[in-house]
């Protein structure tokens, strides 16, 4: 799913990374654990307890929770955005309670298909890669050469005893 903040920041969950709506080729990729805080801080824009997050974030995952874990993700985050754009103050920490996601920005999701998302993936150089295709040419080589090598091994296999 995406997020647009503000009009101008876009989060894409699926992918983990954070860029300019009008420069998607400048992404900055963050780690599985803060694309979750921040998926989870975006779907519920009113506040997310301190608890509910180490739940859904660690703990449903199978990892150990802390508070510090929390506060050094959160951290990351901030940075992570304030290094794309001047948001510092998107990520607001409600004292021994939570986080919740500044009122003043507005936040748009768009939810798209899958499919166009594991077709292709933007490389870090701008350039578009895609798996799929190349998997596809990869494995029908490998069936092409592996008839080939049926019928060599076969053919060589009736000279070998004199049958032919």
């Amino acid at each position: 799913m995406k997020y647009i903040i503000d009009a101008k920041l876009v989060f894409d969950s699926d992918e983990r990374t954070l860029y300019l709506k009008e420069s998607p080729e400048k992404c900055v990729e963050i780690g599985a654990i803060s694309a979750r805080l921040l998926e989870a801080m975006l779907e519920n824009i009113a506040g997310v307890a301190r608890e509910y997050l180490l739940d859904t974030v660690w703990s449903d995952h199978g990892l150990r929770p802390s508070n510090n874990n929390l506060n050094n993700h959160i951290s990351l985050l901030r940075k992570s955005i304030s290094s794309i754009i001047d948001f510092d103050d998107l990520i607001i920490t409600l004292p021994k309670k939570g986080f919740m996601v500044n009122k003043r920005y507005t936040i748009n999701s768009i939810d798209e298909p899958a499919t166009k998302t594991s077709r292709m993936r933007l490389a870090k150089d701008g350039q578009v890669e895609s798996y799929p295709v190349a998997l596809w040419l990869l494995s029908i080589m490998v069936v092409i050469l592996t008839s080939l090598l049926g019928y060599v091994v076969c053919h060589d296999h009736y000279s070998i005893f004199g049958l032919c």
